[in-house]
């Protein structure tokens, strides 16, 4: 599974990397020991979570000007920055910048702040759609609503000499996946304590033991139990693959144009093109 990364970028330098002008991304630090591409999560401060991109290589070097033109930065803001000595270059592979259809809070990558530069993060699956054509059997999962469309709309024109395409409704709809949670199970784990004293035959010296954990106490046990079953199903990749969809779009294939638009845009083409051929006779 490629290995994920949360960082900071300023929405200058964001939109520099959509627009496929900026391909370098300059850090005075990279992630060691890890095997590429990797991918960025790109959170953009006082907007959240925005995109995502694949880091296909680092180099490491101090010839500032090597860097310049691909990363929109002079070779005197490269030098203040590092300070003189060797600049990661973080290299954006052509192609993977991609923008979300919403801004999405930090804590969605599990971080409660985010960070001054970048730091390691779980898989992130927060931004993640699928589209349905009844909206009941959902499949494929996609990075933004855009892809989900784009490929519905290749899988219906496969349907378009056995059926009637023009107007055909999908659903597309932000993926919930599962999540495990211990934080309930702070109880339970205390009375198998309890049990399993008793059940060893320590008789009376254990009837009062655990008996005065306080509210505090239990809670703290939650966050713990919880913590450490996260991070045990992060390590072992066993991340569940399911997931709901709790509220969805509705989106009308437009033949003529080959492409899933909303209801509004494609009442709206219609509407024109009956007038434009009115015009005509």
């Amino acid at each position: 599974m490629m290995k994920t990364v949360l960082i900071s970028i300023r929405a200058k330098w964001w939109k520099l990397i959509l627009s496929g002008k900026k391909t370098v991304e300059i850090r005075k630090t990279a992630p060691a020991e890890i095997d590429f591409p990797f991918r960025a999560i790109v959170y953009v401060p006082k907007v959240g979570i925005v995109g995502l991109f694949d880091c296909e290589g680092i180099t490491r070097t101090n010839l500032y000007d090597s860097l310049t033109e691909r990363s929109c930065l002079t070779a005197e803001q490269i030098s203040k920055y590092a300070g003189g000595g060797k600049i990661c270059g973080w290299l954006i592979e052509k192609g993977s910048p991609v923008e979300f259809d919403n801004p999405l809070p930090v804590e969605t990558s599990g971080q409660t702040r985010p960070p001054q530069s970048w730091c390691y993060i779980p898989n992130y699956r927060a931004n993640l759609v699928s589209y349905s054509f009844d909206n009941e059997t959902y499949g494929c999962t996609y990075v933004n609503t855009a892809e989900a469309l784009k490929d519905a709309a290749a899988d219906l024109k496969s349907w378009a000499p056995y059926y009637q395409t023009d107007g055909k409704k999908i659903y597309v709809g932000t993926c919930e996946f599962f999540k495990p949670c211990l934080s309930a199970c702070a109880f339970d784990a205390v009375e198998s304590v309890i049990c399993q004293a008793d059940d060893e035959g320590f008789g009376e010296w254990a009837d009062d033991y655990l008996s005065d954990v306080t509210k505090e106490q239990y809670q703290e046990l939650e966050e713990q139990l919880d913590a450490v079953f996260n991070a045990w199903i992060e390590k072992n990749g066993l991340h569940a693959g399911f997931y709901k969809i709790n509220s969805y779009s509705e989106y009308l294939f437009d033949k003529a144009e080959g492409e899933f638009v909303t209801p509004e845009i494609y009442y709206s083409r219609r509407v024109k093109k009956e007038f434009s051929g009115k015009g005509k006779e």
